[in-house]
């Protein structure tokens, strides 16, 4: 597996000109044609696609090279987070004012269009010279003028119509091509054959260039509102910083700033990169990271993040993290990945909407013969072939899934939830049950010491000595407390040699000579030391010395402030919630009662933690494990969806499916509603998309005609299809008011 890995390599490709479902497969399948491509994922809202292959018979050449031959344009997209590409709503909102241009000159001459073939029909007088019925070949020529710009205007679905047949995945052009065309080509054989008052079918192909024109205008429109959560991710990045050096200060283009330069952020401006105070002191506003609007005090020796706000006093930084590795462009690559992936149910989708095509094509062409072979007219069968072609358009089909994924995911990054992968919507959905690590998940995860109970012979200051010279070697958050304890006391701590920590039990090493342990009651068994205490709501750590107890200290952590109602909120979901936790089942019982939870794991070793999650499983239950995501990475990978809490910089466990940059319990809650609202919609999505085209297929084809209905006229079913994919998209665009 890695060595495969090793000889793999990934692009990522800004894609433009893609406009239905059928596009997004006609490029995965010019993306596979390439020799050395292993896989390709390509996503219509974000105009991207993400491509896995061999560098020894492929290349971003060829694979661009493949784009354009299918009818597309390709651009590489670098790891810079500043370029307009790396912005998907820049480049949606290019293709929006291009499209808007097109739809502007094709209504600009459909109008008259209809007017000089159906004027004396509306009531309007036209001159004698170009009168339908006295003048049919002037008439005939004036329209076909007039459709000539429209058809200019519609070019592209010409262009990659045949583009899609030739590679042999027809798509939305592909059924604008043939109904369009058919219906020129029979008005320009008539002109030519048998020119009469009834014999052209222009105004048909002109309008419905024009409205379906319209329709992927407005549907543009969306979708670059729909990419706007990366577009304001990305506005939080200056384009350039002022760097330090020799005492001079030099403005520089962001991309230019390599890590260790030294940089100035005056009041009022953005932090450009992940770094360090060196001097200077200021309040800088992290809602990014935290949510929370108030700033905080920086001075030297505090982190500070790129894209964070200064306030009021002036910092002197030095640089960290620089480019894709900074907090911010992780945060944008996690969105980007999260609305890249295809869920499930959207991969099922894109399958039928690809096979649609041509199952429409087949339909359109019995309709139209079978109507020929009942003894109705050519230009009868043509219209029934036209409005089959494109009412059918499976634009709303493709779009139901990915657009409420891409609106969802965004809105979930700017409220701080960041999905990795969209399949964890679907399951989160269903959830049964949401499992929680205690420190650092429930309690803010930094414990202090609340008291210390020296044996007799000995003194506080000796038991904390020994037992912070022990834990200086630990990153344990237990071992933090007392160290800092010791700190605040001005003890002066010995070193020790020879540490070894048990997980989930303590540490020992030797100080002057003497080995010391400090651990929870399993690691003094052990030892052969025997203890006891009450732990009244507290967490106890032992320290023996050479066999012998030296004492307890008792820690306590606080509840964050946002767990009793985070967890309220996940029980009024009907979902039951479980607290795991390798502490002592007093100092977890104490927490539980306060936060309101009944269900309890305590004791627990980290490598048993995903049993725990696998034991709720075999009951059948659907469950959510959430951690701080250091020690709780297989608990998070066993679980059904993992959810890890970050710290703020630390911006993701590998093993979560979900990120909550917040640290807020309430945002699990928020995380699961909002689950639930991207699956609602996406069913609301697919249901009206299935029956629209239900609905309209029979319709088109004259089903109502065969009952003394009107026959569906073209023109209204390409405005009736490009209301279907506008509504999806709006509907989607509901999701951007969640919570």
């Amino acid at each position: 597996m890695e060595a495969t890995r090793e000889q793999t390599s990934q692009v990522n490709l800004s894609i433009t000109g893609m406009r239905c479902a059928g596009c997004v497969r006609g490029v995965e399948k010019a993306f596979r044609k390439v020799i050395g491509v292993e896989e390709a994922e390509v996503n219509l809202n974000l105009a991207r696609a993400a491509v896995t292959y061999d560098p020894e018979h492929a290349s971003p050449e060829t694979l661009i090279h493949a784009v354009r031959q299918a009818g597309f344009e390709a651009e590489r997209l670098g790891e810079s987070t500043t370029s307009e590409a790396a912005n998907p709503g820049a480049v949606l909102e290019r293709e929006f004012q291009n499209m808007r241009r097109d739809t502007t000159v094709a209504l600009a001459f459909a109008i008259p269009l209809v007017l000089a073939a159906m004027g004396p029909m509306l009531g309007l007088p036209l001159p004698e010279a170009i009168h339908p019925a006295t003048q049919p070949v002037a008439n005939g020529l004036l329209q076909l003028l007039l459709t000539l710009p429209v058809l200019w205007a519609g070019r592209l679905f010409f262009t990659k119509g045949i583009a899609a047949v030739r590679h042999r995945a027809p798509t939305m052009d592909t059924l604008v091509m043939l109904g369009t065309g058919a219906a020129v080509g029979f008005s320009v054989w008539n002109l030519i054959r048998n020119p009469g008052p009834h014999a052209y079918y222009f105004e048909t192909a002109g309008v419905i260039i024009a409205l379906v024109l319209l329709g992927k205008t407005l549907e543009a429109r969306s979708r670059a509102r729909a990419s706007e959560a990366i577009g304001s991710l990305l506005k939080l990045q200056p384009k350039t910083a002022t760097v330090v050096h020799d005492q001079q200060e030099t403005e520089i283009a962001i991309d230019l700033v390599q890590p260790g330069d030294v940089l100035r952020v005056r009041p009022g401006e953005t932090v450009p990169v992940d770094g360090v105070v060196l001097e200077g002191s200021s309040a800088v506003e992290e809602a990014m990271l935290t949510g929370e609007p108030i700033p905080v005090e920086k001075q030297a020796g505090d982190a500070v993040t790129g894209g964070t706000r200064n306030h009021n006093g002036s910092l002197l930084i030095r640089t960290l993290r620089v480019g894709s590795e900074t907090t911010l462009a992780r945060i944008v690559r996690l969105v980007e990945q999260a609305q890249m992936q295809k869920a499930p149910i959207a991969r099922l989708a894109d399958v039928v909407a690809g096979s649609f095509v041509p199952v429409v094509l087949g339909i359109g062409l019995v309709a139209g013969m079978g109507w020929l072979l009942a003894g109705q007219s050519l230009a009868f069968a043509l219209q029934v072939f036209v409005a089959v072609l494109i009412i059918a358009c499976p634009c709303s089909l493709g779009l139901a899934t990915p657009a409420a994924i891409m609106v969802g995911a965004g809105r979930g990054a700017q409220l701080g939830i960041l999905v990795k992968r969209p399949e964890a919507l679907e399951v989160a959905e269903r959830l049964d049950a949401v499992v929680l690590d205690k420190t650092g998940t429930i309690t803010e995860g930094k414990p202090q010491v609340a008291a210390i109970f020296p044996a007799p012979g000995y003194s506080e200051e000796q038991l904390l000595r020994l037992a912070a010279a022990v834990e200086r070697g630990s990153e344990h958050p237990l071992g933090a407390a007392i160290i800092a304890a010791a700190g605040e006391r001005e003890i002066a701590v010995p070193d020790a040699e020879g540490f070894a920590a048990t997980p989930g039990q303590g540490a020992r090493a030797t100080v002057g000579g003497q080995e010391v342990v400090v651990g929870n009651g399993a690691m003094m068994a052990a030892q052969g030391v025997a203890v006891s205490g009450v732990a009244a709501g507290r967490t106890l750590a032992y320290v023996a010395i050479d066999g012998s107890l030296l004492g307890t200290i008792a820690l306590a952590d606080r509840p964050r402030l946002s767990s009793k109602d985070g967890i309220a909120r996940l029980r009024a979901q009907g979902l039951e919630v479980v607290m795991l936790t390798g502490d002592s089942r007093a100092a977890a019982e104490a927490i539980a009662t306060e936060v309101g939870i009944e269900v309890i794991h305590a004791e627990v070793l980290p490598g048993d933690k995903a049993a725990v999650v696998q034991s709720l499983q075999a009951e059948g239950r659907r469950v959510a494990m959430v951690g701080d995501g250091v020690n709780d990475g297989p608990a998070l990978a066993a679980a059904d969806v993992g959810i890890a809490i970050a710290s703020g910089t630390d911006v993701a466990a590998e093993s979560a499916d979900v990120v909550l940059m917040h640290s807020r319990l309430t945002d699990v809650a928020r995380a699961v509603e909002l689950s639930r609202a991207v699956m609602r919609t996406i069913r609301q999505n697919l249901f009206w998309a299935f029956f629209y085209n239900a609905a309209g297929i029979p319709v088109a084809a004259g089903v109502l005609y065969l009952f003394g209905g009107p026959l569906l006229n073209p023109m209204l079913a390409s405005l009736a299809m490009a209301f279907s994919s506008v509504s999806v998209v709006a509907n989607a665009l509901r999701l951007r008011r969640f919570g």
